[in-house]
């Protein structure tokens, strides 16, 4: 990998928002008293892989807790790509998920084609927000 994508991967990877929004988009967040943790990541598993034994701490404690995949996986894989790949790599993270007792998502934005486009910015923005 090279060294500004493996630093954009890690940055992104390891990204957590502490939000305290009274107000979002589409739904009020919980109001609860607790932490509502965003951590975002470049691939299916960079979250996991980087921030997932935080993650089951912060769910066991009731925190909020939501990994993003930026884009959704469909290459990199010594056998298999495109559909197929992303399909099994969001089905993994969301098992990860159920195990770990958080909430994920992955955006469908082909891998190594995130571009920052008002839509992406307008996307992370959204899911920051919520």
């Amino acid at each position: 990998m090279k060294k500004g994508m493996m630093a954009v991967t890690c940055f992104l990877a390891v990204f957590i928002v502490f939000s305290v929004f009274t107000a979002s988009v589409n739904a009020a967040p919980p109001d609860d008293g607790k932490l509502r943790i965003i951590v975002f990541g470049a691939h299916p598993d960079d979250c996991e892989l980087k921030a997932g034994g935080m993650a089951a701490v912060w769910a066991k404690q009731g925190h909020h807790v939501k990994f993003v995949s930026v884009t959704n996986g469909d290459i990199g894989h010594w056998k298999i790509a495109g559909g197929p790949l992303a399909i099994r790599r969001t089905e993994e993270v969301k098992k990860a998920a159920e195990i770990l007792g958080i909430e994920t998502e992955v955006l469908d934005i082909h891998d190594g084609e995130l571009m920052p486009t008002l839509e992406n910015r307008k996307t992370i923005t959204r899911l920051i927000r919520e």
